[in-house]
């Protein structure tokens, strides 16, 4: 997928399809969900296990632009990157295809946040070298 270096497969089960036969809408979000909890843990983090120390990344923001529908035994991959790095945020891009044709745009905006403090908290070095490293451009 073009202009995306972290790609995930997703597999269209029945419980996916609506009354109209194709996936329906709210089910995109899901996808996008399992796509930026993977570049999150895989890139951010570079773990498989849930950080420790009451500190996460919540999600701040969602949206998705409908282009294609998607149907039951379709090949499908998401396709996500961050656009842009804030003080506390990120805002992330997704790209949903379908046997290789655009079907979703999605974006949102995820943020660091230390639960015990109740409140945002500044990305550190680490986590912004991270992801410079892994997208190959300067954000």
């Amino acid at each position: 997928m073009e202009g995306f270096h972290h790609v995930i497969p997703v597999t269209v089960r029945s419980r996916d399809i609506d009354a109209w036969g194709h996936v329906n809408n709210a089910v995109y979000f899901t996808y996008l969900e399992m796509a930026r909890l993977d570049y999150i843990m895989r890139v951010i983090l570079e773990t498989k296990t849930r950080q420790l120390d009451g500190i996460g990344m919540i999600l701040a923001e969602v949206a998705c632009q409908f282009k294609k529908p998607i149907y039951f035994g379709q090949p499908v991959e998401v396709g996500t990157r961050v656009a842009s790095i804030g003080t506390s945020s990120c805002k992330l891009e997704h790209r949903v295809e379908a046997e290789g044709q655009l079907a979703a745009l999605g974006r949102g905006v995820i943020v660091l946040y230390d639960y015990q403090a109740n409140q945002s908290i500044p990305i550190p070095e680490l986590y912004r070298l991270r992801i410079r490293t892994f997208e190959g451009k300067t954000l």
